[in-house]
């Protein structure tokens, strides 16, 4: 009984906080909505969302701003049709071999993303991120084609980059923050949550959705308060 009655407790704060911050996202997504991201903005945004895969948010922005400092996601590299060079030099930035960066250690996968980014500028080099983000697509439709068209993006990282470079709020990013949180809401057991397939991911997504149109706000509002929630509450917690 003391444990139902103390996880009530723990959920009523995590709720509390949640709703929030909701507001504050919104105020800050307000003060930016007139920017209009560059080509080198958007592909640094990308980059930052594909290395943010199954590792923690530090080490992603660590490693995104190492390829950043070592002048790996100029236009210069990623334009330029043919750069034997580019998966190799990423890989030693990210194995962390390169001499100077700004942040030490080694990326957890790092062949695996140097191959994967080295397939990601061959496609931007023949289609720019600003020209995909032109059409007037659904988010969802716009999400389906950048799975499509973008070696190894998947629609949690899709989601993220469209929502990071301003152009929706209203899809989710299912992190493991978001899934836990909606778990213990009794909104979606985690053994149920599907979201290797598209299918699967928008089906979660829908009831994260539902959720947000409850509390008044757009889904990707809601989600970035759960995470920086969920995140905070479990470093309090180790």
């Amino acid at each position: 009984m003391n444990f139902i009655a103390s996880r009530r407790r723990l959920r009523g704060r995590l709720d509390n906080t949640i709703r929030t911050l909701c507001p504050l996202i919104e105020g800050e997504v307000l003060k930016r909505a007139w920017v209009k991201r560059s080509e080198y903005e958007l592909r640094r945004e990308l980059v930052g969302c594909i290395l943010g895969s199954q590792v923690r948010h530090e080490m992603a922005v660590a490693a995104t701003e190492n390829l950043e400092y070592t002048n790996l996601l100029t236009d210069t590299r990623w334009y330029r049709r043919r750069d034997i060079s580019f998966e190799s030099d990423v890989l030693m930035v990210l194995e962390g071999r390169a001499v100077r960066v700004r942040h030490l250690g080694r990326y957890r996968f790092p062949r695996v993303r140097a191959k994967q980014l080295a397939k990601v500028r061959d496609a931007l080099s023949q289609v720019p991120l600003t020209n995909r983000l032109a059409n007037d697509h659904a988010p969802t439709e716009l999400r389906k084609k950048l799975i499509e068209q973008i070696p190894g993006l998947g629609p949690k990282q899709a989601s993220m980059f469209l929502r990071n470079s301003g152009r929706s709020y209203d899809l989710a990013i299912l992190d493991t923050h978001v899934l836990r949180y909606i778990d213990m809401r009794g909104l979606l057991p985690l053994a149920k949550a599907r979201i290797n397939t598209v299918r699967g991911y928008e089906a979660a997504e829908r009831i994260v959705v539902e959720y947000a149109g409850t509390l008044g706000y757009p889904v990707g509002y809601l989600d970035w308060a759960i995470w920086a929630t969920m995140k905070a509450a479990r470093e309090l917690a180790t």
